[in-house]
């Protein structure tokens, strides 16, 4: 299957499992907000994180992973390519990692994603599909 072909929701399921580092397991509920996080990143224009490409050497992209004790929520994270990691003085590379997440916080807030609340910088940890409350 070619990830690049199809609409978002082909692509975001296609990368749903692909996304999460290390190929850990997500319950149902995970799967489900997973495919749907991939969605709005590609509708953003931001590459998932595949571990298909990471094996090629292409590392970058928002990947995911389970919330230890939390079966439902997935933690989205920024993972920035390993080569620019190994090059750049250590604190521009937490400055862009902080951009990124904070950029991922705004996204996933914007298109009504329940998020924790949780420092700027930090990786979001996304709850559910809609913020309680949110119509």
């Amino acid at each position: 299957m070619d990830p690049r072909g199809g609409n978002h929701e082909q692509q975001a399921r296609y990368f749903a499992g692909l996304a999460v580092p290390d190929g850990a397991a997500l319950t149902e509920a995970q799967e489900e907000l997973a495919r749907a996080v991939l969605g709005v990143v590609l509708l953003a224009g931001l590459p998932p994180y595949s571990l298909e490409a990471a094996a090629d050497g292409e590392e970058s992209g928002v990947g995911l992973a389970p919330v230890p004790g939390c079966r439902h929520a997935l933690r989205v994270l920024w993972r920035q390519d390993a080569t620019a990691v190994l090059h750049l003085p250590a604190g521009l590379v937490h400055a862009q990692q902080a951009a990124m997440h904070q950029a991922l916080r705004s996204i996933l807030s914007a298109h009504q994603f329940w998020v924790e609340h949780g420092p700027a910088g930090e990786a979001p940890v996304v709850l559910g599909l809609t913020r309680p409350g949110a119509t």
